[in-house]
């Protein structure tokens, strides 16, 4: 997956260093530096982002977050694999997610 910088079938998860909540279907995602919740770097994603990223604890690929977003959705396959691209692209400049 080039935007992200990995493989489409490398697998992905949460990065070791952060915290995150699911609260009213929404996650909240701090990142951990120096053993400290970062409060100044708190990430919010959406319904749809939440449950992508509650996918990723578990470990997943790019390919195996866009089947679900085209089976959940009823998007294409090249919409649903272009929205995971992105999405996980912005968690990877985060620092949010990591290949394992």
């Amino acid at each position: 997956m080039s935007s992200a910088g990995e493989a489409t079938g490398a697998k992905i998860q949460r990065s070791r260093n952060v915290v995150s909540r699911v609260v009213a279907d929404e996650a909240m995602v701090v990142p951990i530096r120096r053993g400290v919740p970062d409060r100044d770097s708190i990430y919010t994603l959406n319904g749809t982002g939440a449950r992508l990223w509650g996918l990723l604890e578990r470990g997943q690929t790019a390919e195996q977050l866009s089947r679900y977003l085209e089976a959940e959705y009823g998007v294409t396959r090249e919409q649903a694999l272009a929205d995971t691209e992105s999405f996980l692209a912005e968690l990877k400049e985060a620092g949010l997610i990591e290949t394992v």
